[in-house]
């Protein structure tokens, strides 16, 4: 549609009105001079005439008005339209309408004004598009990152939680915007970690434990939010589960201690005794103390054996250099009894092995015999005199089941998560008085892992335990069917 100013429209007409009235003017003007010259004696003819012309020009300025408002009537109806269109625009720009049509005029005037508008809503709606894609991705990386964050405003109100932060502290994101930190954790630790961030303006970092249904330990690292001016309006807090680690570490110290305790005994009473020897002992007591010497030396070559085997079967299972094999159980079974006989004899304690004939599974056959041999030792240990262990193999159609079942003394249940530690021992007394170097269940358990499994323990106080084996039968790969020697 052709654009047009609204003067070109108004000019002409008033321009014709204008001429109008000058040639009414100039008409009635020759008349009245033409009534005057043959009226020019009589004075009452005169007025008469005056007041025709006055009168004539009052009807020509009504007229003139008239046209003039109708003129700008028309004008301000040609602009009144347009605007109204604009504002009806600009408001639907208002109310986040940004693909809100423009409205489309004649009016050069109004139509320069709407371009103008145009513009500037193209470049709002690619400067809110780029935002809201900028937020897009930022929420796309918080959901996805392992790390819990935690964002809140100077009065503690949260304003930002991604999906780990809520799974770490148990509340769901959707249901705590908004709301107050201390409404909806109800740790102390953290809550004054919050506190001392905010008061000291310092970044900080900390390990705060929460004890819910498990016990975790969260590295909480914090640090203030500022504005582009610098100036401060909340916090933000990444919580990493360090659980996991932490457990490690106390692991990790508590077998450093325990090792250095296991090879410091043997080692301070080997030395003893050869101090008394080189004093000056009788030829009997020299005896006597020599016997004890090989004994410690015994035990102690023993814990580094055990140490060594436990060592390289955790090598072995990392770098999947285990070598498995279809194995007949039936073999395994009968020799790892066979190793524990002569103990067993010394005690009277017989052994019941039921296992079928023809049961098979892919193991490695030496590794798997020395962890049956292992829990075998534990129940002679602990059974009573002239009793009997129970050796038994089943094979289901997932799982391969290796239970050693005794009726010994049995294990408190306060003492069964920690069962298979390096060195951990229910009864410290009686488990070196017995031999027992405290690594055997630890064994145990790190050769049922290379071959994918878990080992499991039910036991009570005075009614014995039970010790299994849980293999799977799926097919799995950790090493190839070539002979190779296990180191």
């Amino acid at each position: 549609m052709a654009r047009r100013r609204v003067l070109q429209i108004i000019a002409p007409a008033m321009f014709g009105i204008v001429l109008l009235l000058v040639a009414g003017l100039g008409w009635q003007g020759a008349r009245l001079l033409s009534a005057r010259q043959e009226a020019a004696g009589s004075e009452g003819a005169q007025a008469s005439l005056a007041r025709t012309w006055w009168w004539s020009v009052a009807a020509a300025g009504a007229v003139a008005a008239a046209a003039t408002a109708a003129a700008s009537l028309v004008a301000s109806r040609r602009i009144a339209d347009p605007l109204k269109s604009l504002q009806t625009a600009v408001e639907a720009q208002v109310d986040g309408d940004s693909h809100a049509p423009t409205p489309v005029v004649d009016v050069e005037e109004i139509s320069d004004l709407i371009d103008v508008f145009a513009r500037l809503n193209e470049r709002h709606g690619e400067r809110i598009e780029g935002m809201l894609r900028i937020n897009n991705e930022q929420e796309a990386v918080l959901a996805g990152m392992a790390e819990g964050v935690l964002a809140i405003d100077a009065d503690r109100r949260v304003i930002s939680l991604n999906r780990s932060a809520g799974n770490l502290l148990g509340v769901g994101p959707a249901e705590i915007m908004g709301r107050a930190l201390h409404e909806i954790v109800r740790n102390p630790e953290l809550l004054r970690f919050v506190d001392q961030l905010l008061s000291t303006k310092k970044p900080l970092e900390q390990d705060i434990v929460f004890r819910q249904a498990d016990e975790r330990v969260l590295q909480v690292r914090g640090t203030l939010l500022a504005n582009t001016q610098g100036l401060g309006f909340g916090a933000v807090f990444v919580l990493n589960d360090v659980s996991r680690l932490r457990r490690l570490e106390n692991m990790r110290r508590d077998f450093a201690a325990n090792v250095s305790h296991e090879l410091k005994t043997p080692i301070t009473s080997i030395k003893g005794f050869i101090e008394t020897v080189l004093d000056g002992a009788t030829p009997e007591d020299t005896e006597r103390f020599l016997r004890i010497v090989a004994r410690q030396a015994d035990r102690l070559d023993a814990i580094i054996d055990d140490l060594l085997s436990l060592s390289r079967i955790e090598k072995e299972a990392e770098a999947s250099d285990i070598v498995l094999a279809t194995t007949r159980l039936k073999e395994i079974a009968y020799g790892a009894a066979h190793d524990c006989l002569l103990r067993a004899d010394e005690r009277g304690i017989k052994f019941d092995i039921q296992c079928a004939d023809d049961a098979q599974a892919r193991v490695n056959a030496l590794l798997l015999q020395q962890a049956v041999r292992n829990l075998l030792e534990n129940a002679v240990k602990y059974s009573d005199s002239g009793g009997c262990v129970v050796l038994s193999v089943e094979t289901l159609p997932d799982e391969v089941r290796i239970a050693v079942i005794d009726r010994g003394c049995g294990i408190a249940p306060e003492h069964h998560a920690r069962l298979f530690e390096r060195f951990y021992r229910v009864d410290k007394a009686r488990s070196r008085k017995l031999g027992g170097t405290g690594l055997g269940l630890a064994i145990v358990k790190h050769i049922v892992l290379a071959h994918r499994g878990r080992v499991t323990v039910e036991s009570a106080l005075g009614k014995g335990s039970k010790f299994t084996i849980h293999l799977p039968t799926r097919p799995f790969s950790i090493g190839s069917d070539a002979k190779r020697k296990t180191a």
